[in-house]
């Protein structure tokens, strides 16, 4: 089907406007104007009638009437007669060739004004220059008189003509003059419109850099800015899905790494364990201290894989969506203190300095002490994991408005900026770490998200700061 244009429609709804309306214009001044030519001459004649009849009935005629009536004669170009009950002529004016009686007015007309109905005919006649032209005859009766005026109509049928005659030069000016304004408002309404095509045209293809320019205080403005928002929406709205299809599938590699990697870290203490009770039950061990360490490897192992299961049952129950926490207060400065010494084995084997900094006499805050517990914990293997050796893991607790700030800084390596996000999602681990299975800090950020806690990392000049914050007291 073939598309047709707004100019070209607008241009045939312009032609289509002009014509109907010339065209009614001439048909109306065609069909009626005449007609209401007789009409207002008809009211006019009514009022001149009115008015002699009220000079007669004075009394005499007068010369001040014989001077209105010479005026109304002159101003219908006609002549005036008043008809007694007795159909004789009592007065006129003009042109009466001596007419004394009304035999001359047809029976019918004359019939019906003498029963009071305004009557009014015409009739052929010539002007003194023998032109042949059409007389209006009015009888107006008034009291048992009747009133006859008579006025030719030359003049407005001449002026019906001519009219006519310049309503269709009239007709090719208003075309021409609709040819010109249509192209000039089509070209108003369709270009904006072409550029708003052009911009969902381009949205279509998912570029939202191009922007409707046009600044109009309009319906088509309109449409330009909630295009402009509509583009902002869909550019956000795209941006942030791509952004979740990169994380989702950032995930999904990692869960697979995950899988991998804790397929391998069971697989170890599982083959150790097996060896070992293999030796055991074919009496391999030499003595009693050997079969003892033989059972210590396997205690070791053991509690490993507890750990490590221990982890995944915490994430899952945490990401679930389930799990409520129990706030209550509790001392934080103790709960550093008794997990550091948690690490004292760790502290001798790579030669540490541990450090606390209390920076406040604040010392109790609000939240799960299980659960924090277990962050603080998480943070505090995670520094000591990625300490340099005799390098230095500080502990400083300071008060910020109405929460407790707790930061953890450890000597050792800096965080890439590419993983700073990631190392808070479960399964991730960077490329130079290779402890632990990358559960630790996810578990500490779905616990301090459930305390909507502020937390985070920052690298300084020797090494890495974790830093999380709590309530000081219940809003």
């Amino acid at each position: 089907m073939r598309k047709r244009s707004i100019t070209s429609k607008i241009l045939l709804l312009f032609v289509a406007f002009t014509v109907i309306i010339i065209g009614t214009f001439w048909i109306l001044q065609s069909q009626f104007l005449d007609r209401y030519y007789v009409y207002s001459k008809i009211q006019q004649v009514k009022g001149y009638g009115m008015k002699i009849h009220g000079q007669i009935m004075k009394g005499n005629i007068n010369e001040e009437t014989n001077d209105y009536v010479e005026s109304v004669v002159e101003k219908i170009n006609g002549r005036i007669l008043v008809i007694d009950p007795n159909d004789r002529v009592i007065y006129g004016a003009g042109r009466t060739h001596h007419m004394n009686r009304a035999n001359r007015i047809p029976e019918a007309f004359l019939r019906q004004a003498r029963e009071g109905k305004v009557q009014h005919y015409l009739v052929s006649g010539q002007s003194k220059h023998m032109e042949s032209m059409d007389l209006l005859t009015v009888l107006v009766p008034i009291e048992g008189q009747i009133y006859f005026f008579q006025t030719p109509l030359h003049s407005i049928e001449e002026a019906v003509t001519i009219s006519q005659r310049f309503t269709i030069y009239l007709l090719f000016i208003a075309f021409f003059i609709a040819l010109v304004l249509s192209w000039f408002f089509s070209k108003t309404i369709t270009n904006p419109l072409l550029h708003l095509n052009e911009v969902a045209h381009q949205m279509g293809k998912l570029n939202f850099d191009v922007k409707c320019e046009e600044d109009r205080k309009d319906e088509i403005g309109d449409l330009g800015r909630t295009l402009n928002f509509l583009t902002e929406k869909l550019k956000d709205t795209i941006g942030a899905l791509r952004g979740e299809l990169q994380k989702e599938k950032r995930i999904d590699k990692m869960r697979k790494q995950f899988i991998a990697r804790v397929s391998h870290e069971l697989q170890t203490p599982i083959s150790l364990i097996r060896g070992y009770t293999e030796a055991l039950q074919d009496g391999v061990a030499a003595d009693k201290n050997e079969e003892k360490e033989y059972f210590s490897i396997i205690e070791g192992e053991t509690i490993k894989m507890s750990s490590l299961i221990k982890d995944l049952l915490d994430l899952g129950q945490l990401e679930s969506g389930s799990f409520k926490i129990n706030m209550e207060s509790f001392n934080i400065v103790s709960m550093v203190y008794q997990n550091l010494s948690k690490f004292e084995l760790f502290k001798k084997e790579k030669n540490l300095e541990f450090r606390v900094t209390e920076e406040t006499d604040w010392e109790d805050v609000i939240g799960d002490e299980y659960r924090i517990e277990q962050v603080i914990t998480n943070l505090l293997q995670n520094a000591v994991n990625h300490c340099n050796p005799g390098g230095l893991v500080d502990i400083t607790i300071q008060e910020e408005g109405d929460k407790i700030k707790i930061n953890i800084y450890n000597d050792g390596e800096k965080i890439n900026e590419e993983d700073k996000d990631g190392i808070w999602e479960s399964f991730y681990k960077t490329k130079e770490d290779k402890k632990g299975t990358g559960l630790g800090l996810a578990i500490v950020k779905n616990v301090l998200q459930l305390h909507k806690s502020e937390y985070g990392t920052a690298n300084q000049e020797a090494g890495v700061t974790f830093f999380f914050t709590l309530d000081k007291s219940f809003s």
